[in-house]
């Protein structure tokens, strides 16, 4: 009956978790229901897209079209479709509210953003993540055959953060990893840190011997292990809950594996 109990609140307890957190993985250059590949060009407005505001207001935006075959990212993310910006998004780090061409979500806290693209032209192009007060984040490149992955940090409180362009950039994916979760992990005192990145799993710190547990967000345990020191590994991509257990206590963190 205890064993019952628990599989059924496990899952309950993921998913509550994970609807704070509000981690969301829009990936534009994957072919879906929610990005189809013949996804029309805006010329005015926006549109809701998963929760993701693809504004055009005034300008052309989009439309889908495919990638090159040879771009490549430093994560290994592959994508076979672009949305193109088509042109500036009126901001920059003077004026950091976009007035169109730009990608715009809610966050509920402290978060992590990350944008995949590409420029499209000369001149040093550059995507900026921003409140609408502040460029938390931005990267420049000219090479319009290598993917750039901008990572930008957000600390305050709610509010929307904008995805832009100084220039026509392509873009490919945003993702947003809430904060909310990792204020209290670092109040933690267990000192085995477990985080993903890319499509691999690093336990690290490890001063004790360490229950490593991996769940889905539906509860199903997928991994279990225990581990005396610093390891590595390859895992599917998704988004996960990973329990840590040693002789300091127990905490609990997200990882999302692309």
């Amino acid at each position: 009956m205890k064993q019952k109990l628990l599989l059924f609140i496990l899952p309950m307890l993921l998913i509550s978790t994970l609807s704070i957190a509000q981690d969301r993985d829009w990936q534009i250059g994957t072919t879906s229901t929610s990005w189809p590949a013949d996804l029309a060009q805006m010329t005015t407005g926006e549109q809701v897209i998963d929760g993701l505001t693809v504004a055009a207001v005034s300008a052309t935006f989009g439309a889908m079209r495919p990638t090159s075959s040879s771009l490549n990212f430093p994560d290994g993310y592959t994508p076979n479709n672009e949305w193109p910006g088509n042109g500036s998004s009126g901001s920059g780090t003077t004026n950091p509210l976009p007035t169109r061409r730009y990608f715009s979500f809610p966050v509920t806290g402290p978060s992590t953003i990350k944008v995949w693209f590409r420029v499209n032209g000369t001149g040093g192009r550059t995507c900026e993540v921003s409140d609408g007060t502040t460029v938390l984040g931005s990267a420049t490149s000219e090479d319009s055959g290598q993917g750039v992955i901008l990572t930008a940090t957000y600390n305050g409180a709610g509010g929307t953060i904008y995805v832009s362009a100084t220039s026509s950039i392509n873009y490919h994916r945003i993702s947003v990893v809430d904060g909310v979760l990792g204020v209290k992990e670092n109040t933690s005192p267990v000192s085995t840190n477990v985080q993903a990145i890319g499509n691999r799993v690093y336990v690290s710190n490890v001063k004790t011997s360490s229950e490593v547990n991996i769940y889905s967000i539906t509860g199903a345990l997928v991994k279990t292990f225990k581990t005396n020191g610093n390891t590595d590994f390859a895992f599917k991509a998704g988004l996960y809950v990973a329990t840590i257990k040693t002789a300091e206590g127990q905490k609990s963190v997200k990882l999302l594996l692309n």
